[in-house]
């Protein structure tokens, strides 16, 4: 049995499920100057301007001693030394002039366009294999979990490690959000070298007043046990999110519907036809983008328009996540045949776009037995490209109401 392998397996599987499989690629290949193939990691995220490259190793250890001893903790260390200097192979992809494409894990072969990559990030998952028969094998720490290599952050986590942060931020922006302050933290030196990333997890997620005062006064903090006083935290916090996974749902349904035949209204003017590979791909970056906390505000404004459809026959809200943005979101519910959803949702989605100062909206509707009945209409508007006439416009601006900006 390949062991590394099952464990990359492991690794991209656990990827897929928290960033969605779409942004997700697994062993990406690229050619060197002298025609000899290489990867150029074990598992890439693409996500916009940010590409997360991962380096999966494994050791074995041997199950007498409870603690690994020196000559096994200095070739476990070699190990990771190898896995970093592998991260030289992207940079060498990165130049390469044919990584420009990738096959994710939904299958689809995908554009890659080196120029809108402005941040990248490194991360070695370190798997310890404990040989048959180990009783209470030790845990593996690393005396140093983040610093930087030629200006570019690296991480280190052991599997289990990595297991639990993603099961605990199970969407990329949050992800990327605990990576940048666990960065900031490290390079700062406010907290110890060899800090458990779970009780630093805990303060960027439970602590948030400290998190400012630590860096504006530049305190060095020890975190130890933070993770375990924060247990109750934890537990209302996976309460409180459950109604967010909708929105993974409903990316998921929208995949497997790709395909199947939907007519369409002749009145409509579409940019893609409705389950195509291209509607989805129009859509899904801008649900993808919203963090575990906006997944569930989306939700719950869903949720009480249905209930407030029932008395009045249609009811919407739309709305930004800050004022700033220039993205917005509608939701809407109604008593209505299927077409006439769609041309209610059209026509709500290009004036909230206009009254919030939209450059695009992301619409969903449902019915006003939702979720009773499953069905759902999503689209994406370039307010831009909408042209409505000069009295739409008037209205938008002057009357539509139901507004609201979501800046915490």
């Amino acid at each position: 049995m390949n062991i590394g392998r099952s464990i990359e397996e492991v690794v991209e599987s656990i990827c897929r499920r928290s960033f969605f499989a779409d942004f997700t690629i697994k062993s990406p290949k690229y050619y060197k100057l002298n025609g000899q193939e290489k990867e150029a990691a074990d598992v890439l995220i693409v996500f916009k301007e940010t590409l997360l490259a991962i380096q999966i190793k494994s050791k074995e250890f041997d199950s007498a001693p409870q603690q690994p001893s020196p000559v096994e903790l200095m070739r476990a260390s070699r190990t990771i030394d190898k896995a970093i200097r592998q991260f030289r192979a992207l940079a060498e992809a990165m130049r390469s002039p044919d990584f420009k494409s990738f096959v994710n894990g939904r299958g689809i072969q995908i554009d890659f366009d080196r120029s809108q990559i402005t941040h990248i990030i490194l991360i070695v998952v370190f798997a310890p294999v404990w040989n048959e028969g180990a009783n209470n094998p030790a845990r593996v720490r690393f005396d140093v979990t983040c610093y930087a290599e030629e200006e570019i952050p690296i991480h280190l986590f052991t599997l289990e490690q990595f297991c639990l942060l993603l099961t605990l931020m199970d969407t990329l922006p949050d992800f990327l959000l605990y990576l940048m302050a666990r960065w900031t933290f490290h390079e700062e030196k406010l907290i110890p070298q060899d800090a458990d990333p779970i009780d630093e997890w805990a303060l960027v997620t439970f602590e948030r007043k400290r998190v400012v005062e630590i860096l504006q006064k530049r305190t060095f903090t020890d975190l130890s046990g933070l993770f375990r006083r924060h247990k109750i935290s934890v537990t209302r916090l996976e309460r409180r999110e459950k109604p967010s996974y909708f929105v993974d749902k409903l990316i998921e349904e929208m995949y497997a519907d790709i395909g199947t035949n939907l007519p369409v209204d002749p009145r409509f003017n579409l940019i893609a036809e409705p389950n195509s590979l291209n509607s989805y791909h129009s859509v899904i970056p801008h649900l993808a983008k919203l963090n575990r906390d906006e997944r569930g505000q989306l939700t719950e404004f869903l949720l009480r328009i249905v209930k407030r459809c029932h008395k009045l026959g249609l009811d919407f809200r739309g709305f930004k996540f800050s004022e700033e943005s220039d993205e917005a979101y509608v939701v809407l519910a109604a008593k209505r045949e299927r077409n006439e959803r769609r041309i209610a949702l059209v026509n709500v989605a290009i004036a909230m776009g206009i009254k919030l100062k939209a450059k695009t909206v992301i619409g969903l509707a449902v019915r006003h037995d939702w979720p009773a009945s499953p069905t759902f209409d999503v689209l994406f508007i370039d307010v831009s490209k909408a042209k409505p006439d000069a009295a739409f416009i008037r209205g938008a601006e002057e009357r539509f109401g139901k507004v609201r900006f979501m800046d915490k």
